[in-house]
């Protein structure tokens, strides 16, 4: 879990660099029309500060130690690269799923339960981070990082009891064993060691 937190803090702060030269980009511009755009930007309070960005960039990183920790989990259950590959997809697909409901649907006038259940998804507060930041609405930034971080937790003691007993090796055992019996094979311990015989 540390080689995930690391990974987490490198892609988190690449993040925020580049946010933080894209929104240098748009307010100091030098042409006319630029310059322009910029004093609109900051007459429209849409600039981040120094605490907009620590809370943004929190908000990412926690994001990522809680899409790590999942995949981690998921990972422990494939057998070999391309197991690995499938596992991940529904990961994947709840990553991308409040990406693209963030982009269409407004929050603020969405109805009860669809606000609820995309503030449900770990991976929406992130994308939602910025939005609020801009509205001065801390505390829905603050909430999802610290529901964020309680998810994080709940994962990592997960991700440590499977790896720290001897059911990581168990369940692959076991998954060995049905599909040498689809194929007519048998699994048996001779020792210390394992021998595949024909049924």
């Amino acid at each position: 879990m540390m080689a995930a937190g690391i990974v987490a803090l490198i892609s988190a702060a690449a993040y925020m660099v580049a946010m933080k030269s894209y929104m240098g980009s748009l307010i100091g511009g030098t042409g006319g029309t630029s310059a322009a755009v910029g004093q609109a930007i900051q007459k429209l309070g849409l600039v981040l500060d120094l605490r907009g960005y620590v809370l943004l960039g929190l908000s990412v990183f926690m994001g990522i130690m809680v899409a790590l920790s999942i995949a981690v989990i998921l990972g422990a259950f494939a057998e070999d690269l391309k197991s690995v590959q499938f596992a991940i997809m529904p990961l994947i697909m709840i990553v991308l799923l409040p990406y693209l409901i963030t982009m269409f649907i407004d929050i603020n006038t969405a109805s009860p339960v669809l606000k609820w259940l995309i503030y449900a998804i770990p991976f929406s507060h992130p994308f939602l981070a910025a939005q609020f930041i801009f509205a001065h609405n801390f505390t829905m930034v603050v909430a999802g990082i610290i529901y964020q971080f309680a998810l994080f937790l709940v994962l990592a003691t997960v991700a440590a009891r499977i790896f720290s007993t001897d059911r990581i090796l168990t369940m692959k055992l076991n998954t060995a064993r049905r599909g040498l019996r689809a194929g007519g094979w048998t699994l048996q311990r001779e020792g210390i060691s394992w021998r595949i015989r024909r049924k």
